[in-house]
């Protein structure tokens, strides 16, 4: 399937696709390659300043007095024309990112799902009346959008993240800019052409393409955006708090994670080691939410770590094209050789790499890194408390449920856990217990647009997806009416 533009891809500004005001472009990979896969216009701050006026002159021209009904019928219309285009998008993003085609069209089944629920659940977002002590006073709530929205993607699902800030976003009744990632452009670029087919008024949603030093930066100090939403990297995150700080912006931010997972003694081991498996080869590790440090209980080390070991010997390595290949290849040579460093990093420290799978079969410009465990790894080792954003696993024993407690608190990042165990009583102990946004029992975490999601401590501020996310992009305002008057 020839998915791929010839002619270098455009920014989307106001009513127009056009090139970046100095026109430069930049490459975008093939990771499975190494070669360049297509170029894209780079924006410049003129650029991101156009854009940034074409969402807030369409937002207080007319999308902000845009009925729920009207947005809701947009949003639908925009899940309708995804479905249509659904296996194209999820080409476009295997080539691009680097993930198993059936891994692409598998995670892109629920946006438009996603869309058609915050289609429908604008209705449920509005005001309240309050008694207050004056029965002469009318105290109501009444809950209204906040104006321009910048919405900056990471570069590991890049679909996916776009259509979870954008449908609230947009149901809300705010405008947006779409900032995708560089290195993981193209399907945001593919989604951003349907906009105009679904009826979306010009200016509503807008694309700018180009660093985040330069590009991304100029959009979240900007003096007329509202709100930001950042996944992405702690780092940055943290830069994105400074940055807008200074004229008070509302900022939504999803950051790294160092997710456990928890093994007792008592677990269901088959469900467990498939999700132990599945997280370290999904998307080659390159997963916020994955559980990247196995805490096993000692009793059951050996029989856990076999099971595990069985099943990564037997994962495919190989084109992400190919229906059959269960792991591709990391995303960029920089994301590859951080991986590698790591590895390094961790036998140095006393741990024991261990990897699987056979390389034979792929492209040796490709960015391709065997599923790796970090036997004997400790709990304040570097591997073990860093995110290192790939394939890779730290394994930690553990004697009783305090320990495994301690251990799984003891990072940075609260994403997410997971545990598995039998016993009802620990298993709300431990969920009571756990530093983390999200906490799954006898299951892997997988997010879902219709509940909450976002991270306690360096992993994140606020919450995307469900109606929390819709309350993110909104403000409240309180209204006192003297009815003696």
């Amino acid at each position: 399937m020839n998915v791929i533009d010839s002619r270098p891809y455009e920014l989307l500004i106001g009513e127009r696709w056009r090139a970046g005001a100095q026109g430069r472009t930049f490459d975008t990979l093939n990771p499975a390659t190494g070669r360049v896969l297509a170029q894209v216009h780079e924006a410049t701050e003129a650029d991101v300043d156009a854009a940034v006026l074409a969402a807030h002159e369409a937002y207080q021209a007319h999308w902000r007095k845009t009925t729920p009904a009207e947005r809701g019928r947009l949003l639908r219309r925009l899940a309708a024309l995804f479905e249509r285009d659904r296996e194209k998008i999820a080409w476009v993003e295997t080539l691009n990112v680097g993930k198993p085609i059936t891994h692409s069209l598998d995670s892109l089944k629920a946006m438009p799902s996603s869309l058609e629920y915050f289609a429908g659940i604008i209705p449920a977002v509005r005001g309240e009346t309050i008694p207050v002590g004056n029965h002469n006073v009318l105290n109501f709530t009444i809950r209204e959008p906040l104006g321009v929205c910048a919405l900056i993607m990471p570069w590991n699902y890049p679909m996916t993240l776009t259509v979870n800030k954008l449908g609230p976003a947009l149901a809300a009744g705010n405008t947006v800019i779409l900032k995708p990632s560089e290195v993981t452009p193209l399907s945001t670029m593919v989604l951003a052409r349907l906009f105009e087919e679904a009826g979306f008024p010009p200016g509503v949603v807008n694309v700018v393409n180009g660093p985040g030093s330069t590009v991304g930066e100029r959009l979240v100090t900007h003096p007329l955006v509202s709100r930001v939403s950042f996944t992405g990297g702690t780092v940055t995150g943290s830069r994105i708090v400074a940055s807008t700080a200074a004229d008070v912006k509302r900022v939504t931010l999803e950051l790294g994670g160092k997710s456990p997972l928890i093994v007792f003694e008592d677990a269901p081991l088959e469900q467990a080691v498939a999700v132990a498996a599945g997280d370290l080869i999904k998307n080659s590790g390159q997963v916020c939410i994955a559980c990247t440090r196995l805490l096993v209980q000692e009793s059951i080390k050996r029989e856990f770590l076999d099971r595990v070991q069985e099943r990564l010997d037997a994962i495919r390595i190989g084109s992400p094209e190919d229906p059959a290949t269960e792991m591709g290849p990391l995303v960029s040579a920089a994301q590859k050789q951080r991986v590698e460093k790591y590895i390094r990093i961790a036998s140095e420290e006393g741990a024991r790499p261990v990897q699987y799978g056979s390389l034979s079969g792929v492209v040796e410009t490709g960015f391709f890194v065997k599923p790796t465990l970090l036997m004997d790894s400790q709990a304040r080792m570097q591997s073990a408390q860093d995110e290192i954003f790939g394939p890779v696993q730290s394994v930690i024993s553990f004697r009783d449920e305090d320990e495994a407690l301690r251990i799984a608190n003891d990072s940075r990042y609260g994403l997410a856990a997971v545990l598995f165990t039998r016993d009802g009583g620990r298993a709300l102990r431990m969920a009571r217990g756990i530093q983390s946004g999200s906490v799954a029992i006898n299951t892997g975490v997988r997010t879902s647009f219709d509940a909450p999601f976002g991270g306690y401590k360096q992993s994140g501020i606020g919450k995307e997806r469900g109606l929390e996310a819709i309350y993110e992009n909104t403000q409240l305002k309180n209204v006192k009416y003297d009815m003696s008057v």
